[in-house]
């Protein structure tokens, strides 16, 4: 619709011989995207996979802004995108994207190496491969082994989440298996690992049904 109409603004300019000003196109937004709360101590959260619901598009980020219902998130170069409107605290965040005129809701993931598409959310079983898509470490890779585990932070206890074996990466991203995604990683590990270690994602499939949303693809 955006570009129909800045075709017809474009036409009516040469009609009338006025100067053509159509505005610059929605830059993409979606998992890989870096989202910035400016309040207090001014964190970052990266964003999984995006949603759709009703008439509005939602981006599911993991832990680290730091936020309450209806903070107003910026990208990483302070473009408003839109307020929390639901998440569980330090577990994630959902953001719906009300600056629609600046941002255009993907469902493929910005990921090292260049766009890594979703096709469905499968829920891979305990034993099968799943991986850890990181802004660092890129792909890493390993297998379920355990679901509905409860694990308990300074800031509280988180129930529902799927483990692996897969050591956690700084600036993760999201979980994966093949097109499908798994979940939103929680907590962002210590450095790049060599070995395998334990990891957490929170299941997105349960936070796709808790707030009636559907996974975008693509």
């Amino acid at each position: 619709m955006r570009r129909f109409i800045a075709i017809l603004t474009v036409l009516f300019a040469c009609l009338f011989g006025l100067p053509a000003t159509a505005s610059a196109a929605p830059a993409p937004i979606g998992g890989g995207s870096i989202l910035f709360n400016p309040v207090g101590s001014g964190n970052q959260c990266v964003v999984a996979f995006a949603a759709s619901g009703g008439d509005r598009e939602y981006l599911i980020a993991g832990p680290g802004c730091d936020t309450t219902m209806s903070t107003q998130l910026y990208s990483g170069d302070n473009v408003p995108v839109g307020p929390v409107v639901g998440g569980l605290n330090h577990g994630y965040v959902v953001v719906a994207v009300t600056n629609t005129d600046a941002w255009d809701v993907v469902g493929w993931i910005n990921a090292p190496g260049g766009k890594y598409s979703i096709a469905g959310s499968v829920e891979t079983p305990v034993g099968g491969r799943v991986c850890l898509l990181s802004h660092t470490a890129g792909i890493t890779c390993g297998t379920v082994t355990a679901k509905n585990v409860t694990i308990s932070y300074p800031e509280g206890t988180i129930s529902g989440l799927t483990q692996t074996n897969i050591c956690p990466q700084p600036r993760s991203i999201a979980y994966v298996t093949g097109d499908q995604a798994q979940g939103v990683p929680l907590g962002g590990g210590s450095g790049i690992c060599t070995t395998a270690g334990n990891s957490y994602f929170f299941p997105v499939n349960r936070i796709l049904s808790a707030y009636g949303l559907a996974l975008l693809t693509g």
